[in-house]
């Protein structure tokens, strides 16, 4: 295999790290060196071969913007930065913005598109979101903002933890909510038809209905590690496969401005996931409601349960076959063997041990690596 850098996604590197030198970063695509064919089975190709199919099948694409939550902490006392679950706190921003201003500025630096700051429910808990972009953009941008907003915290003497739960005391879950609508070259958001029932186009319905089918299986490639499954079903985070007009305990939730726009948010995926996984499977399993014509439930629809474990996600995502051809077998292929060779067969292998022991080996497999 060889990795070809794509020029597009060149930036430069943080100042806060590599000071003065000019060194940038580049997202690479990985090529069989014996014909230099694309390989098409990681995440990022993924989900191009999937918008291009958008492009051509359905004339449309995508415009999408990622809601990320985390955790900050003092590196050395572990106490949680800024507030105790004050949410919308200007007071805990104010007094902590030297690193969170600072942290938002490097990142305008580097050309990560931010929208807006606020504290979360949890202690120490932040949601960044990121402006619209169009097509593939919106996952590039929050997959290196993980990786540069942790590297700048640690240079502020702060942790940044990814993992979507990392304290079941206090109860804070962490989510990396997926916001989307589609577009025709005309510049018409297909969603949209004031006439219809919250003015959601039938085409709309069709793909919404899609989401919901496939809703257990997109689970695996939202929230795609063990600790994920201490999220999903707890108060504020998805629990069946279902959808409602704004309303943020379903697993969908369809938003309105009235006459002008409408939109979906994805709820599934956890802050660990892989965002052009997210996107790929979004987008997978809304052109099959759209190919099939599936009819939308009823709102609140509660007759299918989310998978509750990493394994059962798993198990999920194998048997739906319509979705994984769509995806692409290969891509479903390795992800699941992967899954399932290393990171479950790691944590059967540590037997029967109390929950609060778990979650230590789970911060220790995940934290430095997400």
């Amino acid at each position: 295999m060889r990795m070809t850098p794509i020029l597009s996604t060149l930036r430069p590197c943080q100042k806060s790290i590599f000071g003065s030198r000019k060194i940038g970063s580049v997202l690479c695509e990985t090529r069989f060196a014996e014909d230099g064919s694309l390989d098409t089975s990681t995440p990022r190709e993924a989900t191009q071969v999937l918008l291009k199919r958008l492009q051509n099948q359905l004339g449309l694409h995508i415009k999408s913007s990622f809601e990320l939550e985390f955790v900050i902490r003092d590196s050395k006392t572990q106490k949680y930065l800024g507030h105790g679950s004050q949410w919308a706190s200007l007071a805990a921003l104010e007094k902590n913005q030297a690193v969170l201003m600072g942290l938002m500025d490097e990142m305008k630096d580097i050309g990560i598109k931010i929208d807006t700051l606020l504290t979360e429910r949890g202690q120490g808990q932040f949601e960044f979101t990121f402006d619209l972009t169009d097509g593939i953009e919106a996952a590039d941008m929050v997959a290196e903002f993980r990786t540069a907003a942790y590297l700048y915290l640690k240079e502020k003497g702060c942790d940044g933890n990814f993992m979507a739960c990392d304290d079941v005391k206090e109860g804070i879950h962490n989510g990396y909510h997926f916001n989307f609508s589609l577009w025709n070259k005309n510049g018409d958001n297909v969603f949209v038809d004031p006439d219809n029932p919250n003015e959601l186009s039938q085409f709309g319905r069709h793909w919404l209905a899609g989401l919901v089918e496939h809703a257990p299986a997109m689970t695996a490639l939202c929230s795609p590690t063990v600790n994920c499954y201490r999220r999903i079903s707890t108060k504020y985070a998805p629990n069946f496969a279902n959808w409602a007009l704004e309303y943020r305990r379903t697993t969908f939730r369809l938003k309105i401005d009235p006459g002008k726009n409408v939109y979906i948010e994805n709820r599934i995926p956890s802050s660990a996931c892989n965002p052009h996984l997210v996107m790929a499977c979004t987008v997978a399993a809304g052109m099959d409601g759209v190919r099939r014509k599936l009819t939308l439930p009823e709102q609140m629809d509660k007759t299918k349960r989310l998978p509750e474990s990493l394994e059962e996600a798993l198990d999920a995502l194998e048997a739906d076959t319509l979705l994984n051809e769509i995806l692409g077998p290969k891509m479903v292929k390795l992800f699941l063997h992967t899954k399932r060779s290393y990171e479950l067969e790691h944590f059967k292998s540590l037997g029967d041990i109390p929950d609060e022991q778990m979650l230590v080996k789970e911060k220790e497999y995940y934290q430095e690596s997400l």
